[in-house]
């Protein structure tokens, strides 16, 4: 089985994204997952076809997305994504999106899939900071957990984490921070905790 993790390029006033840069960290195998590591544009009209693109390709049994929230010191697990682009700033590619649907025929919202309380539980155990989100706001991160939840089979556990500020985003501007590793180490477990929620193959 493969699990598709992604991360963002750097965007705006950030020459650095822990999102990126954690995926360097990550294993090549979390218990029977196959880890599949990519980075997406920070650009609205580029990341849909990347991302159909690697769904179509690796079919993944489960797919975790990871961004940038540089204004938030924890480690964030996404409850939902809403059906809209309102951008703050511009994207990468210059768009500047105001109210637009990610899907014009899509649901308000969708909820990811998940078990948030199972990963923050291990969390805990493990000391890292973290808490549960209901807005992982109007930009590319909404974008691409809104598109995950929509283009995946449903059986497919998919959903979105924010990552904080890292020690090198920190020693740039000087702000609360969760070590690169630490968010690595995360991830691993948000990916074993994951694959206890699939059902057993036949």
């Amino acid at each position: 089985m493969k699990a598709l993790v992604t991360g963002f390029e750097p965007f705006a006033e950030h020459p650095h994204n822990p999102s990126q840069a954690v995926l360097a960290l990550l294993p090549e195998r979390v218990g029977g997952l196959e880890l599949v590591r990519a980075t997406l544009p920070v650009d609205t009209e580029r990341v849909r076809p990347i991302l159909k693109g690697l769904y179509r390709e690796h079919q993944p049994a489960v797919a975790l997305h990871l961004g940038l929230a540089a204004g938030r010191p924890l480690v964030c697990l996404e409850r939902l994504a809403v059906n809209l682009l309102e951008f703050d700033l511009p994207d990468n590619g210059g768009h500047l999106l105001q109210g637009t649907p990610v899907l014009p025929e899509g649901p308000l919202a969708l909820l990811t899939r998940l078990p948030l309380r199972a990963i923050q539980a291990r969390w805990k155990e493990a000391g890292i900071p973290s808490t549960v989100s209901n807005s992982a706001g109007l930009y590319l991160c909404n974008q691409v957990m809104y598109l995950a939840l929509a283009w995946l089979p449903p059986g497919v556990p998919a959903g979105f984490i924010h990552l904080p500020p890292d020690e090198t985003l920190a020693l740039a501007r000087p702000q609360a921070y969760v070590p690169l590793k630490t968010q690595a180490q995360a991830v691993v477990l948000a990916l074993e905790e994951v694959q206890k929620s699939i059902p057993p193959g036949p």
